[in-house]
């Protein structure tokens, strides 16, 4: 099963439990996964990292919007916000731990053997398309640069 095809069935349990919030937000998620499997390279489907990406995105503009919400003294629509993030954050895979983070890193920069400046780039190819919808690209990087003495 998809994650699309998992947000419509969730999306169709919310109905039957007349559930507004997750059939508002699941809604929302749903429009987002269809229109980036529309965009072009997507060829009208998404795979299931394509659509992490999209999940998280989503996430990240909730919790944006909380944290605006809080600060303009709004406490009951940054709840709200915050409990649309909980909800999404269910469709996202486990976070990988930063020991098992550093050994898949620890792999790229060995298959790579990175030579230059230009070997950052490479080992972060890898390193990304292995850790795909397991670990935030900044966290990626952050590893990369450390274990390649760059920063």
């Amino acid at each position: 099963m998809t994650l699309l095809e998992r947000v419509e069935a969730d999306m169709f349990d919310a109905r039957k439990k007349r559930d507004e919030l997750a059939v508002n937000t699941l809604g929302v998620l749903k429009s987002e996964l269809v229109k980036a499997g529309k965009e072009p390279g997507a060829g009208g489907r998404l795979d299931d990292p394509a659509s992490v990406r999209v999940v998280r995105r989503e996430v990240k503009r909730r919790e944006e919007a909380a944290e605006a919400y809080r600060s303009a003294g709004r406490a009951d629509s940054a709840e709200r916000e915050e409990r649309e993030a909980e909800l999404l954050r269910g469709y996202l895979p486990a976070a990988i731990s930063p020991a098992e983070l550093e050994a898949e890193v620890r792999r790229a920069i060995e298959e790579v053997g990175p030579a230059g400046p230009g070997g950052f780039g490479a080992v972060m190819k890898v390193a990304t398309s292995r850790l795909a919808g397991r670990a935030e690209g900044g966290e990626i990087a952050a590893t990369v640069r450390r274990l390649l003495g760059q920063g």
